[in-house]
């Protein structure tokens, strides 16, 4: 397979210093700035976090959200590829057989992750190359724990679905069935784990009881969000977040700006248990699980100072707020 890698060197006022590289031979330097404006991002932002939800309302907004994706895919490619002459000829000689094709978007900050990469698209093809190509994003830093994979018969899998509403919510088994139902049509050796309740606490307790590196993936099922602290308590006085008694954690000290949250279920019915990111990269840490899926609200976003940024989301449904 022919590795593509695009690689950020340094930030810059009005964009990126990056290089381009094909099979790690020659880096071409190039200069990545944002396709889109500010208006833009938030129209784009309205297209994947709001009009799916209300899909007969603003179709002709939704319509030239959608068209605008074209555009800055191409924006970006010529960006990236067209540049420099023999950069363009390298991958002119890819581009008859983009399925033996990966392309790694390697970063050392979150802002050159949040650009749409997913969106590159060579204008003389008529779709994305991330359709035929395989992409893989990596954001180079140190770990502090490397997960240790140990052999097993088979592939150990734990799902954790939350769904702080219980049956007032989004059917417990719409994403894990056609998950398992996929599993058990091709035959795959996995051993499929269905985590209940889907608490913090439970989930805690099971994954010491299994103990480091028994499972190899875990999927989290749950609403996600970028919130600011003003937005937590509006959720705590309303009821709807546990605060003083969030298993293992302290309480949710005052912030500045936003952080990520998974939603996991709370001890009664139509309260969720806001877990932060590092609370929850804390428990899974020295567990040895070498994969982690997020099927969460606004999981691929990210917010920069001046704008908010939206990647194409896992899960597209809307936390207002659980």
């Amino acid at each position: 397979m022919s590795l593509i890698t695009i690689r950020e060197q340094q930030s810059t006022d009005s964009g990126f210093r990056a290089t381009l590289s094909f099979d790690g031979r020659v880096n071409y330097p190039i200069t990545i700035t944002d396709p889109f404006t500010p208006k833009e991002e938030q129209q784009l932002e309205w297209y994947f976090e709001e009009w799916l939800v209300f899909p007969q309302l603003g179709t002709v907004q939704a319509a030239r959200a959608e068209e605008s994706v074209k555009g800055y895919g191409e924006k970006l490619f010529e960006q990236v590829f067209k540049r420099d002459f023999d950069a363009y000829s390298e991958y002119r000689q890819l581009r008859g057989n983009l399925a033996q094709v990966q392309i790694e978007i390697e970063s050392q900050t979150p802002e050159f992750q949040a650009l749409h990469w997913e969106a590159l698209r060579d204008p003389d093809l008529p779709r994305p190359l991330a359709v035929d190509c395989v992409m893989l994003r990596k954001r180079v830093q140190p770990v502090p724990v490397q997960a240790n994979v140990q052999p097993f018969p088979v592939i150990n899998l734990l799902i954790v679905t939350a769904r702080p509403d219980e049956e007032k919510d989004v059917g417990y088994r719409t994403i894990s069935r056609p998950l398992i139902e996929a599993i058990e049509t091709a035959r795959l050796r996995v051993n499929v784990e269905l985590l209940r309740p889907g608490t913090f606490e439970a989930l805690s307790k099971h994954l010491d009881d299994k103990g480091a590196g028994y499972y190899h993936i875990i999927h989290f099922d749950a609403y996600g969000a970028l919130m600011a602290y003003e937005q937590i308590q509006k959720g705590v006085e309303k009821k709807r977040y546990l605060f003083q008694t969030r298993y293992g954690r302290e309480d949710i000290q005052p912030y500045e700006g936003v952080k990520a949250f998974l939603f996991l279920e709370g001890e009664t019915q139509g309260k969720a248990d806001p877990v932060e990111a590092s609370e929850l990269a804390g428990l899974l840490t020295g567990k040895g699980i070498p994969v982690c899926v997020l099927n969460a609200c606004q999981s691929g976003k990210e917010r920069q100072k001046n704008s908010g940024r939206i990647l194409l989301q896992i899960h597209p449904k809307v936390l207002e707020p659980p």
